[in-house]
């Protein structure tokens, strides 16, 4: 079952999130963080469940021209059975219904998951240079800091 997200899941979802390699938590995936993005995006973030187990999530939000997706994650047993592309669509047509047109996320190119973004649709740009700069959270940046230096 898909459901909004609300703040009572927020344990759950750090444990499915720290279970994969290559996502990237930061100081504002802290519950405060969480909750400040949730009263502004709520409307854009899911949650799939088997009976009262978390097994899947994403998170969007906009900044009224473009939409953003955070934190795709789906239990590795269940890969393949079609929930993160639930996930997906769910949060898509939310972003579409809210009128943003275009969305965008950001993945580590090691990452596997990139071959299933590129199966439901997404594609890489090549033209596009990201930069970042981490102003608070450093110390969520684990092994990718150095990436990041």
């Amino acid at each position: 079952m898909i459901r909004p997200m609300c703040e009572g899941d927020h344990t759950a979802l750090l444990s499915i999130w720290e279970s994969f390699p290559g996502n990237a938590l930061t100081g504002a995936d802290g519950l405060s963080g969480f909750t400040n993005f949730l009263e502004r995006n709520g409307e854009f973030c899911f949650c799939a469940w088997i009976e009262d187990r978390l097994i899947g999530s994403v998170m969007a939000g906009h900044d009224t021209r473009r939409g953003y997706i955070y934190h795709l994650a789906v239990d590795a047993a269940l890969h393949g059975r079609g929930i993160g592309a639930a996930l997906m669509e769910e949060c898509e047509t939310s972003l579409l219904d809210a009128g943003i047109e275009k969305i965008h996320l950001f993945i580590f190119k090691d990452n596997p998951a990139a071959g299933f973004y590129e199966r439901i649709g997404w594609h890489t740009r090549e033209n596009i240079l990201v930069m970042s700069k981490v102003l608070n959270g450093e110390q969520y940046m684990g092994s990718r800091r150095a990436e990041s230096d």
